[in-house]
């Protein structure tokens, strides 16, 4: 009403503060509310395990918080002729200001009465006299005030107890989830790296410049200059040689071709670990694809069947196969990315067999680590190819080697492959076979050739120590005084019969390449046939 502007001031103020008061109360019922919900919480999480324990010092805040929120959303609010009858009670005005508030659904000529008189007394009251804001201690005030700290000691010192293990299955929970988490990202990462040098072919790009390099080194030989071919060869496998060891020396080869691997298994299985680990020296493991395939088979299987007798049937068949091929990648190829993979997709399976609630998302995973333990066996197998077609290198460089010191290195009309060499040059061998053979199918003798001792070489009298040691010293005879006629020479031959029974041995030992091998070989045998000799 514009005619009383002092009283409706007035009637304003005393109406805020009843809502504020009513406000207030709401806050403190709600507040208790939510406090006795936070107690009983608490109590089954730390005191009985039954919830998880997100409980912290300063979440006990949240309780005046919350429930002042709602106070101020949830409470009763005052009617306005509330505010008139609270001054009316106050200043004993007898309804003046109550009157005042139904002037404006009322009629008659006393209207401006009622407003001159609420205008005079409005000038003495105060809002805050006539609705003070009461802290006197209540006992609603005094639980709230004493049990807020009481809750944050409780939350700081009451240790988790945990009488039905609840809380340690959900700890062991959250703990495989962590886990597969982690193997999931370990065996994306492993992936992207295979699936990169995928990309390169059959064979590593540093691998395929090396044949390469032989093969245009084989294109530059020329019959009319031997002592430069000879240097180029020799350089070339000097080369190819240091390839051939770091290719052997790789992680993916270095223990498959360890030939003094445990044997731990008989029968059908060892038949069945030695043909897979001759299909994966030869760079073909077939078999081993297979068998991963139809493990991946059976996880699709379990991953669909709901039938609790199958299931446990398709856990043991999974079982099984993980036995053989984790024993066969422990014992036979010590790869630690296959063993890796193979363990993880292990782990998985055991997390999907003894956490149903994580079962499916551990079958997913199990199968991700199978196909990886694939990738991870077409890796050894390429790596295998690079050694055999080194070795095919160094045979053929040895061959081209032997060709031109008898003048028979002959050329190629047109540019060739190293696969073109390697024929090429094994006919000619096959051809040289052949003409040293006479009459009645027996080998031709040679005679002495005959030197000139003034002839200019670049031969150069050099001593070199040799790296091969079967652990022995080699033809180390030790005399004292006169031995009898005959001894010494039983001890010479009985040394060299016994360099020759372990030269494969320290050849496999000291990591021969394959270009040396015939060499050495020979130089024992002939003097194994000098030594019967004399």
């Amino acid at each position: 009403m514009s005619d009383c502007p002092n009283s409706m001031r007035l009637l304003q103020a005393v109406y805020r503060r009843l809502k504020l008061l009513a406000v207030g109360r709401s806050a403190q019922i709600i507040t208790l509310i939510v406090g006795i919900v936070y107690l009983a919480t608490f109590i089954a999480s730390r005191g009985f395990g039954v919830l998880p324990d997100f409980f912290h010092p300063a979440s006990v805040l949240a309780i005046p918080a919350v429930g002042t929120l709602l106070g101020m959303l949830i409470h009763r609010r005052p009617r306005a002729d509330e505010a008139a009858r609270q001054i009316d009670r106050h200043a004993a005005s007898q309804d003046l200001f109550l009157t005042l508030t139904l002037l404006e659904s009322s009629g008659g000529n006393f209207q401006p009465l009622v407003c001159r008189d609420a205008e005079r007394r409005s000038e003495q009251l105060k809002p805050e006299k006539i609705v003070p804001y009461q802290w006197k201690q209540s006992r609603l005030r005094s639980v709230l005030l004493a049990g807020i700290p009481c809750l944050i000691a409780a939350v700081m010192l009451m240790p988790q107890l945990d009488p039905f293990g609840q809380q340690a299955e959900a700890a062991k929970l959250e703990e495989q989830v962590a886990e597969l988490d982690k193997a999931k990202e370990l065996t994306q990462e492993r992936k992207a790296k295979l699936e990169t040098a995928a990309d390169e072919g059959e064979i590593s790009e540093d691998v395929r410049k090396a044949l390469e390099g032989v093969a245009k080194t084989f294109g530059e030989m020329k019959r009319e200059t031997p002592e430069l071919n000879a240097d180029k060869l020799r350089d070339r496998q000097k080369e190819v040689a240091l390839k051939w060891r770091d290719v052997r020396n790789s992680d993916e080869l270095k223990e498959l071709l360890n030939k003094n691997a445990s044997a731990q298994h008989f029968g059908r299985s060892a038949e069945q670990m030695k043909k897979w680990g001759k299909e994966l020296e030869d760079g073909e493991p077939d078999e081993l694809m297979k068998e991963l395939e139809k493990m991946r088979d059976t996880l699709q299987k379990l991953a669909k069947t709901e039938d609790p007798v199958e299931r446990q049937k398709l856990q043991q068949e999974l079982k099984k196969q993980m036995k053989q091929l984790d024993d066969f990648a422990r014992e036979h190829v010590k790869s630690p990315q296959l063993r890796a993979a193979l363990q993880r997709a292990k782990q998985q399976m055991e997390a999907a067999s003894t956490n149903p609630e994580m079962a499916r998302e551990a079958l997913a995973a199990a199968m991700e680590s199978t196909e990886l333990a694939k990738m991870e066996l077409q890796e050894i197998a390429k790596t295998a190819k690079e050694m055999k077609k080194l070795e095919e290198a160094l045979e053929a460089i040895q061959k081209a080697k032997m060709l031109n010191s008898l003048g028979e290195l002959q050329e190629l009309a047109d540019a060739a492959s190293l696969e073109d060499y390697e024929r090429f040059y094994e006919e000619l061998m096959g051809q040289m076979e052949g003409q040293g053979r006479g009459q009645g199918n027996e080998r031709g003798r040679g005679g002495d050739i005959e030197e000139e001792a003034d002839a200019e070489t670049d031969y150069e009298k050099k001593k070199t120590r040799t790296t091969i040691d079967a652990g022995k010293v080699l033809l180390s005879i030790k005399t004292k005084g006169l031995s009898e006629s005959g001894d010494v020479k039983e001890k010479y031959q009985e040394l060299v019969r016994e360099v020759r029974s372990s030269l494969s041995e320290v050849i496999e030992l000291e990591e021969i390449p394959p270009g040396y091998v015939p060499g050495i070989k020979s130089y024992f045998d002939a003097i194994a046939d000098e030594s019967s000799k004399d």
